[in-house]
């Protein structure tokens, strides 16, 4: 009873976390839930549940549908239908000992991979092969359990008997076109409270396809197109290279083909530097204010207000105070759309931005390609080769899954939320700052990668004077930027002074950490 009335003792914490649980899920009532939103967020996960059962209850019946018409077709077309199949078996057969129809060794049947899966993940497929297990392939690996021990455990009153499953060993899982395959080594608990009672550990393999869902599509009315106006805010301070670079492309992207898009530059002076201020800021490379100034004033003049703002920022800059400053100079029910100066982009960013943005309801924050380091990339030896289109590959960048500075909302909803914490001085953290409070809204959040936002590649330098918490996401973002896994793998082992130097350095830091534990207390000290 203890178990099928569940009762949560987290108090008005109850239900808050994971409902992806095996308490909840065994469960006919749960209690105590104290708050409406949670009621209906629970209502939500258990209709969840119900579409799935359904997913599952229509494939079964469409499989039934396909064994009821291979049985009913004549015996003719079975035949010659069979004689297909087993000339396809044979032909597979013989692909894969190697041997092709035109005997050449060049065309062989494509080998499936298996990831091995413990404590770790052990994958061909990844540049890392030896890795943690990540949340998706956990989650993934115990839906597995719970609904095989459901289905185990489905008739267990009539029989007498309850399986309960208490670790799964290891496992190897594969991925394919159709789905995803699964082989589990479980340990398991055998009790039998009917009769003889008994208990026992037993161990037991479980094969498992989980087979993909049907392609889903909804429909957009199209035939008028969105008039909302996407307002570009930019902060600006140096960065005339890149300024220029930005400015040429939304005069290319959004003013010459009078799309329905507006930019508001918010302007520092040069002379502004701070030292808790990002040294990437004072990136000053081909500093040359004038030809900057020079391709603002035609801008201005070719296409005038509201096409162009220019804002004067006023006190220390921040990215988040400019930001700020910029929105404000929206109406309320205007779309603002923050970027930086480093983000190349085109034309079909607008309509996501307008078909994913919704007023008083979801705020976009798209996941960009993060450019590497080009001279990581193209100039050492075993990178790409350059190409004068963008590459959107893991050799050449990443989605920045973390980064949250890209974000399409509206005015009304930024002052909502309480807008960016202007005390946050010096790199980062004002992003995060500000999803978290969306987060913590009514608003809701839309992400998702968007193939036509590219980070430019421009370095790093992170200044020793930041907060911790500041300092250490900069090292890590620099750190992020150098070139892929796969890449740097490569240069290590081109170098082997590289492998040696760590290998020294490892043992270096194992030996110190057994000789302070062999100390006494006191020596340590």
């Amino acid at each position: 009873m203890q178990s099928i009335l569940y009762h949560n003792s987290s108090g008005d914490l109850a239900f808050t976390g994971r409902l992806k649980s095996k308490e909840v899920h065994r469960a006919i009532t749960l209690h105590p839930v104290k708050s409406p939103p949670h009621m209906y967020r629970l209502h939500n996960y258990m209709r969840g549940l119900k579409i799935q059962d359904l997913q599952q209850e229509r494939l079964e019946l469409q499989r039934e549908i396909e064994r009821m018409s291979e049985m009913l077709r004549p015996q003719s077309s079975r035949r010659n239908a069979g004689s297909l199949v087993q000339a396809s078996r044979n032909f597979k057969s013989s692909r894969r000992k190697g041997k092709s129809i035109n005997s050449t060794s060049s065309n062989r049947w494509p080998c499936k991979h298996w990831d091995f899966i413990s404590r770790s993940e052990y994958s061909l497929g990844d540049s890392n092969p030896r890795r943690r297990l990540h949340g998706d392939l956990r989650e993934g690996l115990e839906d597995v359990t719970r609904e095989v021990m459901a289905s185990i455990n489905s008739c267990s009153r009539q029989r007498g008997r309850f399986v309960e499953e208490r670790q799964a060993l290891y496992g190897y899982r594969s991925r394919t076109s159709e789905g995803v395959d699964t082989v589990l080594d479980l340990l398991l608990l055998y009790r039998k409270y009917r009769g003889r009672k008994v208990t026992l550990p037993v161990r037991r393999h479980l094969y498992l396809h989980q087979h993909y869902t049907g392609l889903e599509m909804r429909e957009l009315d199209t035939t008028e197109p969105d008039s909302q106006v996407v307002n570009f805010v930019v902060p600006v301070w140096g960065r005339d290279t890149a300024l220029r670079r930005f400015l040429a492309n939304f005069e290319r992207v959004c003013l010459a083909p009078r799309q329905r898009a507006n930019l508001i530059l918010v302007l520092y002076p040069h002379n502004d530097v701070s030292p808790s201020t990002s040294a990437t800021s004072r990136n000053f490379q081909n500093h040359d204010p004038i030809a900057t100034r020079r391709l603002l004033d035609r801008l201005c003049e070719d296409y005038g207000e509201p096409r162009v703002r220019l804002l004067q920022g006023q006190g220390k800059f921040t990215r988040a105070r400019a930001l700020a400053q910029g929105i404000e100079s929206l109406d309320p029910e205007e779309l603002a759309f923050f970027v930086d100066v480093d983000i190349g982009f085109e034309a079909a960013v607008l309509t996501r931005i307008r078909r994913n943005t919704l007023r008083g309801s979801r705020v976009y924050f798209p996941i960009v390609f993060s450019q590497y380091d080009p001279e990581m990339v193209y100039g050492s030896p075993g990178g790409l080769t350059r190409s004068p289109t963008t590459i959107i590959d893991e050799r050449a960048g990443f989605w920045r899954q973390f980064g949250y500075g890209i974000v399409a909302l509206y005015r009304s909803d930024y002052d909502s939320v309480g807008g960016f914490d202007l005390g946050i001085e010096g790199w980062g953290k004002e992003d995060v700052d500000f999803f978290e409070k969306i987060l913590k809204s009514k608003l809701g959040v839309f992400r998702a990668p968007d193939l036509d936002l590219v980070h430019i590649y421009h370095g790093v330098s992170c200044d020793a004077s930041l907060e911790d918490k500041q300092f250490s996401m900069c090292k890590g973002t620099r750190a992020d930027t150098y070139a892929s896994t796969q890449q740097l793998a490569e240069i290590v082992y081109r170098n082997p002074e590289y492998l040696k130097f760590a290998r020294q350095a490892r043992a270096k830091a194992v030996n110190s950490s057994s000789t302070t534990s062999t100390m006494s207390p006191a020596v340590a000290a």
